[in-house]
């Protein structure tokens, strides 16, 4: 049983070791532990300082190479489209200072935008699936596409070939198709669409919170694009630079990592900045000589930009 002595040695034992450190703490050691401190503290500061200078500088850097490039651009683009039109599909999500950016950029250029088509929620929505295949399947004759597989495809390759034409002329149902389609709330457009030989897709990121869905529809939209690139002479999928907000997935990393998709749809990650605008222009200058590639700042990139071609 424990007595009072117990205790009584217990609380002296507590007190005896407070005042050892007390008095070593205000003796030997003070000197010694406040240096230190006070050394941390100081290179802390330092490296602040340091770190907020390297900032400045590359953010200095990063401004000053995106204004000399926008003024490069108005030199070295205008004239490159001639003669080429082209159809800009804008996808959920898509920021629209971008899709500006890209489709001054196209006009800069000299490219005419032959329908700027918005893609609808709905378009990826998993409880409208059955709807989009049976549409699909019922539309897919009026522009010649095969109905021998998912209505998904079918009605992607559709809308590809209401508004682009390898041949220069589009199809004859084109029109009822894209009308059809608008009324269902898939799709908007002004009216007056003009066939386009290749397309510009501007994507977003996709956003939910269940990661499958999140990822099944990236792949339809990116299907999309890969049906755009297949209809006409070319198609270039392009997205905003930085890195992916949370519980959101890339449609152009969807793209890239799908290897038979992008053996021929061209991508570009940094869309609103001046560099990737013209990515976009000379991306589409591969297209059309049947080339494809990825571009931009992401890590899954290939090459920063396009070479610089003539056409």
């Amino acid at each position: 049983m424990i007595d009072f002595r117990y205790h009584l040695v217990s609380i002296v034992s507590i007190f005896l070791a407070l005042a050892v450190g007390i008095v070593l703490g205000a003796g030997p050691l003070k000197e010694d532990l406040g240096n230190t401190l006070t050394s941390e503290v100081k290179n802390l500061r330092t490296d602040k300082a340091a770190l907020r200078t390297e900032l400045d500088q590359a953010d200095k850097a990063a401004t000053a190479r995106d204004e000399f490039t926008a003024a490069s651009n108005r030199t070295l683009l205008p004239g490159r489209l001639a003669d080429t039109t082209i159809s800009v599909v804008v996808l959920p999500g898509a920021d629209q200072d971008s899709v500006k950016a890209t489709t001054d950029a196209l006009v800069l250029a000299g490219g005419k935008i032959g329908s700027t088509i918005t893609v609808q929620d709905k378009w990826i929505d998993p409880d409208q699936a059955t709807f989009r295949s049976t549409l699909g399947q019922q539309l897919a004759g009026q522009v010649g596409v095969p109905v021998d597989q998912g209505g998904a495809d079918v009605l992607g390759q559709v809308l590809a070939r209401s508004v682009l034409t390898k041949a220069g002329a589009n199809s004859n149902g084109a029109e009822a198709a894209l009308g059809t389609m608008r009324t269902g709330d898939l799709i908007k457009f002004s009216d007056g669409v003009v066939p386009s030989s290749v397309a510009v897709v501007v994507a977003g990121p996709v956003g939910g919170t269940n990661e499958q869905t999140r990822t099944t529809q990236a792949e339809a939209l990116s299907a999309l694009a890969g049906a755009l690139d297949q209809a006409g002479a070319g198609a270039v999928l392009v997205s905003d630079s930085g890195p992916a907000a949370a519980s959101t997935t890339s449609v152009v990393t969807t793209a890239r990592a799908d290897e038979e998709l992008s053996k021929n749809l061209s991508t570009v990650d940094d869309v609103d900045l001046p560099m990737g605008q013209a990515s976009v222009v000379f991306g589409l200058l591969e297209q059309e000589a049947g080339k494809a590639g990825q571009y931009g700042l992401d890590p899954d990139a290939t090459a920063a930009f396009p070479q610089l071609a003539t056409k």
